[in-house]
């Protein structure tokens, strides 16, 4: 009797939910999905505060996983982090010698809007990932920048030589042009909304090529 009623009651009881298994994913496809969640995770927060469980969390695996992929989250940050800032700074190269084929004025116009457009673009998707990388950490910034964003920065200045004035120097000139695509990038990730780009890209390329200043009226 006593048997019969504890299986009464047993069957009575409802099962209880069993989570969900997770979905099989290819290591390549796993892989990409803890860099994008490392990316959200180091943009929010320094290289020391974040932690690599909540990285985990957020590309919803296990930091068993996570450690499988990347050896330690220093390694995960140059993955996520700094290889894309480094990614986003080349082809220098193919637009100075685009420069110097164009045959007018114009064409070289046209040319330079297209690539302060993508410039553009591309400094404002990695404007949080670059904030994070030279300053949550002030050494680690600093490392970064003289190591591998300098030296980008140079490359592009010396690529871009036979098209900038001759009293002017070519580094200046692309630090100039570095720190205007920050300080745009800054402008609308911080007050939340973006401008037309080609509207900005007209604007920074006038800018560049024809400066700023009005000239003087005549006597």
């Amino acid at each position: 009797m006593a048997a019969s009623r504890s299986t009464s009651i047993k069957a009575q009881q409802p099962d209880k939910p069993t989570a969900p298994k997770r979905a099989y994913l290819p290591a390549h496809e796993r892989r990409r999905l803890i860099i994008e969640a490392a990316q959200q995770v180091f943009a929010r927060s320094n290289l020391q505060g974040a932690r690599t469980r909540d990285i985990a969390e957020a590309a919803e695996v296990n930091q068993a996983t996570l450690f499988e992929h990347f050896e330690s989250k220093e390694a995960l940050f140059h993955e996520a982090v700094v290889l894309p800032l480094v990614d986003a700074m080349r082809g220098m190269h193919a637009r100075a010698q685009a420069y110097e084929a164009a045959h007018s004025f114009e064409e070289m116009q046209t040319i330079a809007q297209a690539s302060a457009q993508r410039n553009l673009e591309s400094m404002t998707d990695i404007f949080p990932l670059l904030t994070a990388a030279l300053f949550s950490d002030l050494e680690l910034g600093k490392k970064l920048y003289v190591e591998q964003i300098l030296p980008i920065l140079r490359q592009r200045a010396e690529a871009l030589q036979g098209v900038i004035k001759d009293e002017l120097d070519p580094e200046f000139v692309e630090l100039s042009l570095f720190g205007m695509l920050f300080a745009l990038a800054m402008d609308q990730t911080l007050r939340g909304r973006r401008k037309d780009p080609r509207k900005t890209a007209r604007q920074i390329t006038k800018f560049a090529m024809t400066g700023f200043a009005k000239q003087p009226d005549g006597d």
